[in-house]
Formats: C-alpha cells, sequence, structure tokens
C-alpha cells in the first residue's frame, strides 16, 4: 500500500474553488432578482390592479347611472328615437360594469393562487438561499484549506496571486 497521495493537479482545484465562487454570485443575484420580481408581481396585483379595477368598477357605475337617467328622461319626453340609442348607451354601460366586476372577482382569485402557487414557489428559494449563504463560503474556504495542504504536502511553492487592478487606478 502507498504512503503517498497522489496529486494530479492542484490548479484543477483552484479552478474549481473559482467557478465554485463565481457560481455562488451570480446564483445569488438571479435569486435576489427572482425574490424581488415576486414582491413586485404581488404588489402590483393588491394594489395597483385592485385600484385600477375598484376605480373603473365606480366610473363605469356612474356612466351606467347617467346612461340609465338618460334613457328615463328620453322616455318621458316621448322621443322614440332617442329611446333606442339610450336603450343601447344603458346595455352598453351594463356590459362595461359586468365587465369590471368580473376583473375584480379574477383579480381576487389570482391573488389568493398567488399565494398558494407563487408564495410557496418562493419559500422554497430560501432554503437554496440559506445554501448559497451559508454553506458555499465554507466549501469555498474548504478548499483554500486543501489547495493549501496539498501544497505543503507536495512541496511546491506558493505564489501569491498578483492583486487585481482596481478601476481607474493602478494595482
Amino acid at each position: 500500500m502507498d504512503a503517498q497521495a497522489r496529486v494530479g493537479s492542484i490548479d484543477a482545484i483552484e479552478a474549481f474553488q473559482a467557478a465554485l465562487i463565481r457560481f455562488t454570485g451570480r446564483t445569488k443575484q438571479a435569486l435576489d432578482d427572482v425574490t424581488g420580481e415576486v414582491k413586485r408581481t404581488r404588489g402590483w396585483l393588491e394594489t395597483e390592479q385592485r385600484q385600477k379595477w375598484e376605480g373603473e368598477l365606480r366610473r363605469r357605475a356612474r356612466a351606467l347611472e347617467q346612461a340609465e337617467q338618460e334613457l328615463y328622461s328620453a322616455r318621458l319626453s316621448d322621443m322614440r328615437r332617442d329611446k333606442s340609442a339610450r336603450q343601447m348607451a344603458v346595455n352598453r354601460a351594463r356590459r362595461a360594469l359586468e365587465e369590471a366586476r368580473e376583473k375584480l372577482v379574477l383579480i381576487k382569485r389570482w391573488r389568493q393562487a398567488y399565494d398558494s402557487r407563487v408564495e410557496t414557489l418562493a419559500k422554497q428559494l430560501e432554503g437554496l438561499q440559506d445554501l448559497l449563504a451559508r454553506q458555499m463560503p465554507k466549501g469555498a474556504v474548504s478548499l483554500a484549506n486543501t489547495i493549501r495542504l496539498l501544497q505543503d504536502y507536495a512541496g511546491v511553492e506558493r505564489t501569491p496571486k498578483a492583486p487585481e487592478p482596481q478601476e481607474g487606478g493602478e494595482p
């Protein structure tokens, strides 16, 4: 049995460590983007769309009331031609009001579905965020320690890496 370890390439471990660090950063950014988008969409449903269609409902209810009033006035004045146009206006206003009611019901359903579907999935991302925040840095440190130990074992001199140049200046 050999008493010595066979180290093939410390450079490969260093490359893996660098890739792990890049992956962690990019993944954290992507998760932050997803989390932000989930919050923005929830806010859009809960405030913007709800307020928009509640306002539309009020506006359309006033329009229906006005159209009905004009129809009633036309009936009182017994203007036959004007009544049919007024009746069509009332029918249009009723359809528009019903559409606004349907939109509000739909938004309520979307909000409930959002809570049950999207929020459940978003909570699963929290586990991944925790892994990235806690475990990946430990993995990178462990790889750094492994590299150092292997270099010591193999008798390789460690060459400090040149510092990265700063933006707009010298290193």
